[in-house]
Parts: C-alpha cells; sequence; structure tokens
C-alpha cells in the first residue's frame, strides 16, 4: 500500500493589523486617554493635603508642647500661659506656607469662658498653611 504524502503546509497564520483596526485604537485611546490624565492629575493634587495637614499638626504639636514647658518650669508657671507669651508666626519660621497663632481665655470649672482668671485657662493653637487648618486646645488649672 502506498501512503500519499500530503502537502506540508504552514500551520502559523501570518496576521498583521489592518487599517481598520488602527483606526479603532486610536479612537478608543483618543476618548479613554483624556478621562485617565484628568484621574492622575486630580490625584496628584490632592496627595498634597495629607502632606499639609501631617506639618500643619507638627507645628500645631510643637507650640503645645513649648507652652507645656513654659507653664512646669521656672517661677513664673501658670502665669507665664499667655498670648503674649506666644506671638502668632506668620509666617512660621522654616515653614513659609504656615501660619501659627495662640488664643488663650479665662473658663471656669465648667469650661464656660469668664473674663477674669478663676484658676483655669483653654489654650488654643492654630495653624494655617494652604488649604490646610488644625487647631488643637488645653486646658491649664493653677494648682
Amino acid at each position: 500500500m502506498i501512503r500519499r504524502q500530503r502537502p506540508v503546509r504552514n500551520t502559523r497564520l501570518k496576521r498583521s493589523a489592518t487599517i481598520i483596526e488602527i483606526v479603532a485604537a486610536i479612537v478608543i485611546l483618543g476618548v479613554a486617554m483624556p478621562t485617565l490624565l484628568t484621574a492622575f492629575a486630580d490625584a496628584a493634587v490632592q496627595s498634597i493635603g495629607p502632606y499639609q495637614r501631617g506639618i500643619a499638626s507638627m507645628l500645631a504639636i510643637e507650640r503645645m508642647e513649648e507652652i507645656v514647658a513654659r507653664r512646669y518650669r521656672g517661677t513664673d508657671g501658670y502665669d507665664a500661659v499667655t498670648t503674649a507669651n506666644f506671638p502668632d508666626e506668620s509666617p512660621v519660621n522654616g515653614f513659609p506656607a504656615f501660619d501659627r497663632s495662640v488664643i488663650v481665655t479665662f473658663t471656669d470649672a465648667s469650661l464656660a469662658p469668664v473674663g477674669s482668671d478663676q484658676g483655669y485657662k483653654l489654650v488654643r493653637v492654630n495653624v494655617q498653611g494652604g488649604d490646610e487648618e488644625i487647631e488643637i486646645e488645653r486646658l491649664f488649672a493653677d494648682f
């Protein structure tokens, strides 16, 4: 029995992109690309917020620690906790984008504001910079 040999065919198909496929890809990319670029740009702008918030928080805590240290050292103690001893900084030294202020108010035992010293002072440290504002508070008692 004689076998017939089949002709050898190239089983790999040679394929290339047609002009229609290329035009379709360009149209799809043209529609999708602006949306993607806008999303990336928005993400880049919003990533600065946490960074500025961190700096503002650190500056507020730093000033409050200075006030606490002044309260508990030296002979003037409680009397040293005044707005005059901690003037506003605009801008904060070394951080030109941030402003810092301290507000000291007299309060009573229920933390209601009063006009004279009754043994309690509420201290607010406010830091502003960029689009961020951080405010921290602490109560000091004269005892």
